[in-house]
Formats: C-alpha cells, sequence, structure tokens
C-alpha cells in the first residue's frame, strides 16, 4: 500500500491546487492528514496573554471572530481539496483549529457528504491490513482548552485512547504533535509529547504519523515504531510512505511546478 501524508496546511492557497495534482502523481491508496488547517495567531496571542496574567480571555473581541471566520475557509477550503480526490482520507485537528465545536462541525458535515473523509480523532477505523486511531491538538498535563487552542488534558487523552491496544494486528496512528524525539523541533524550540512516547511504548503502532515540528521533517525509531514527520505543507512538503517496506520519501510540490 502506498500513502500520502500531509500536515500543517495553515492557510497556504497557493499550494490548493497542487492537492489533486500530488495524488494524481503518486496514486495513493490512503491519504492522512495530522491537521493543523488554521492560522490562530490572534487566538493564541489571547489564549497566552490569558494564562500568563491568569485573567479570563476575551472570546468575543472583533478581532477573535474575524480571525474565526478567516481560518473556517482555511479549513473548509483543504478539507474540500483532500475530499475531492476521492481517495479515502484520516484526518486529525491541529493545535491551532479551535474553537472545538467550529472544527467538529465543519469536518462532521463535510464527512457527511463525503464518506472518503474519515475524521478519525478519538475514533478507531479498520482497514484491510491494519487498524487506524488518531488524537489531535496539543496534549498537557491536565489543562484542557477549547475555545482557543485544542488543547487535551492527560486524563482526556488516556480515556480516549484506552481501548486501541487491546486490538490485535498492527495499529498506525495519527497525532498532530510528536513525541519527544528529533522531529519534534519548531524554530530554537522542541513540541514533543512525552505522554504520546508512553502510549507508543503501551500501543506498539507499526507507525505514527505527526505533524506540529515545523523543522522536524523526518523518520525516526521508537523501539519498533516508525515515526515519521511529513513537514509542513505550507512549506510544500509531504511525505509519501511505502507500506508495509516503510520505504519513506519526503518531497516537495517545487517538484510539481517546475
Amino acid at each position: 500500500m502506498k500513502f500520502v501524508c500531509f500536515s500543517d496546511y495553515c492557510g497556504a492557497r497557493e499550494h490548493l491546487f497542487v492537492v489533486s495534482a500530488i495524488v494524481e502523481r503518486e496514486d495513493p491508496d490512503l491519504l492522512f492528514y495530522c491537521g493543523g488547517s488554521m492560522k490562530g495567531d490572534i487566538r493564541f496571542q489571547e489564549y497566552e496573554a490569558a494564562r500568563r496574567f491568569h485573567s479570563k480571555p476575551d472570546l468575543d473581541s472583533p478581532a477573535i471572530q474575524e480571525e474565526i471566520g478567516r481560518d473556517a475557509e482555511h479549513l473548509r477550503d483543504f478539507l474540500l481539496a483532500l475530499a475531492d480526490t476521492q481517495k479515502t482520507v484520516y484526518v486529525v485537528p491541529g493545535y491551532h483549529d479551535a474553537p472545538e465545536s467550529l472544527y467538529f462541525k465543519t469536518v462532521y458535515n463535510y464527512a457527511n457528504i463525503y464518506p472518503n473523509l474519515r475524521p478519525i480523532h478519538e475514533m478507531i477505523y479498520r482497514e484491510d491490513l491494519f487498524m487506524i486511531s488518531g488524537f489531535g491538538g496539543d496534549m498537557s498535563l491536565s489543562d484542557d482548552n477549547r475555545d482557543l487552542v485544542l488543547q487535551y488534558s492527560r486524563t482526556w487523552v488516556e480515556f480516549a485512547l484506552r481501548r486501541v491496544e487491546y486490538f490485535p494486528g498492527e495499529k498506525l496512528l495519527l497525532f498532530y504533535s510528536p513525541p519527544v524525539c528529533r522531529l519534534d523541533k519548531s524554530g530554537d524550540e522542541h513540541c514533543g509529547i512525552l505522554l504520546i512516547n508512553e502510549l507508543i511504548e503501551k500501543i506498539s503502532p507499526r507507525l505514527v504519523l505527526c505533524g506540529r515540528a515545523t523543522s522536524g521533517q523526518g523518520m525516526v525509531k521508537l523501539g519498533s515504531t516508525v515515526v515519521v514527520n511529513p513537514g509542513p505543507f505550507f512549506e510544500g512538503h509531504y511525505a509519501v510512505i511505502d507500506y508495509p517496506s516503510m520505504d519513506i520519501q519526503f518531497k516537495n510540490v517545487k517538484s510539481i511546478l517546475t
């Protein structure tokens, strides 16, 4: 089987039309999207300020509402670009794909129209050769945030994925955030989540796909698990994976545009 994996579209509309060309060239069996459709810069600043000063965020400010409107278009655009390929595509939300109500209302509405679009966040699907589950957004020891960012507590994540380890056969996990490893670097910062390392050790998936870390494109092995960060699609990056050989190629839309 062949997979194409994307992450972090972040409203890069100049790459929208390339999605169909990538799928036509690669002819994958499945598409995976690790999330990150929205930009969310203003919402993130409001979240950080509220956290720093222990204040209540202003969710109704005109700037935040205008940004949500723009980001909703980015989300719809990329979901449609993926769904229009007519390939089965598994998706999870990113850290900035908030508010949660907007994200899930949009993705579930489109999944109702496009049966090939499969939201995998906190869900389990069975393919012929393996089982797929996923969890998007950020993960925290205790905080849950759903309005300005998508951040889930350790307790919530463990409860949501508690049954995955019991499924027989090979497993594939889709996350937005990376585990702690060399694939977790964004600029000068590291965004790896230790809980994901623990889940990998507990569940023993054959393959983990993740995004978020914009400087972390690559592949590593954690025990018997292959972890792949395709790199940010807003910079044109994506990954092509042959399964089960795990032959992985990292590509860029420049090869299609030239």
